[in-house]
């Protein structure tokens, strides 16, 4: 591995089995991401990019390969340790949001530390409020979801997937659910977290210009890597995140 990698995937395939044929989700993928590195997971419907997702984040168990993250072998985690490296080490971002409706911005944040038994109550209050001054929503954090446009809504989860210090974020159709100037204000955040926070990005997306966003390409077809290129000039959100 080198060594300024993060991930290193050798040969992943994924099978699912169902009432039909057999599924082949992922043929012996192999990729290899960099710290701080902001790659975009494109494809069709049924490529697989969910999959690939889903077992970088320990969603979901390959049935063959490696996967070694900063060093260590994932694949040779029991149930517990997967867990722990789910709520600890990969912050996880979803197209509809995730939050809960009875609570507020700041409680909706501090449930992974909850999760995970870290910090004092006072110490996650503090870094809850921390977080969602971070993403812009300083003045928010007694706010219920529904007193919240979805931009907001989205900022409230990127600041939830940021609170425990992950080595990666997960994204998926992180903008799928937003209008076109909240998508900017989103990409803006991600880029803002990428560049001057040195936050590791894979974002799962099918939209074109979400991907020129990001530095990196990785296009996959029918459970395999088709193309993998760099972005020469990736697109640079221009509406003002609120920060």
């Amino acid at each position: 591995m080198a060594e300024d990698s993060l991930i290193t995937l050798k040969d992943i395939t994924r099978t699912y089995y169902g009432a039909g044929e057999p599924v082949c989700a992922l043929r012996s993928v192999s990729l290899s991401i960099k710290s701080g590195e902001m790659l975009a997971i494109m494809g069709p419907s049924g490529s697989g990019k969910s999959t690939l997702m889903n077992v970088l984040g320990c969603l979901d168990k390959p049935d063959a390969g490696n996967y070694i993250f900063a060093g260590q072998d994932v694949m040779a985690l029991n149930k517990e340790q997967l867990a722990r490296f789910r709520n600890l080490v990969v912050g996880f971002v979803f197209q509809n949001f995730n939050l809960i409706g009875r609570a507020t911005a700041l409680d909706n944040v501090c449930l992974p530390m909850i999760y995970a038994g870290v910090y004092s109550g006072r110490e996650r209050q503090k870094r809850g409020m921390k977080m969602l001054e971070l993403v812009g929503l300083k003045g928010r954090e007694h706010h219920f979801p529904r007193q919240l446009s979805g931009g907001q809504q989205q900022r409230v989860a990127i600041a939830r997937a940021l609170v425990n210090r992950p080595g990666m974020l997960l994204a998926d159709e992180p903008t799928g659910a937003l209008d076109t100037r909240t998508t900017e204000e989103i990409m803006q955040l991600l880029q803002y977290l990428h560049r001057e926070q040195g936050m590791s990005l894979v974002i799962v997306t099918h939209e074109a210009d979400i991907g020129l966003h990001c530095e990196r390409i990785v296009r996959l077809k029918d459970g395999e890597i088709v193309n993998d290129e760099m972005v020469a000039k990736p697109f640079q959100a221009e509406v003002q995140a609120g920060r």
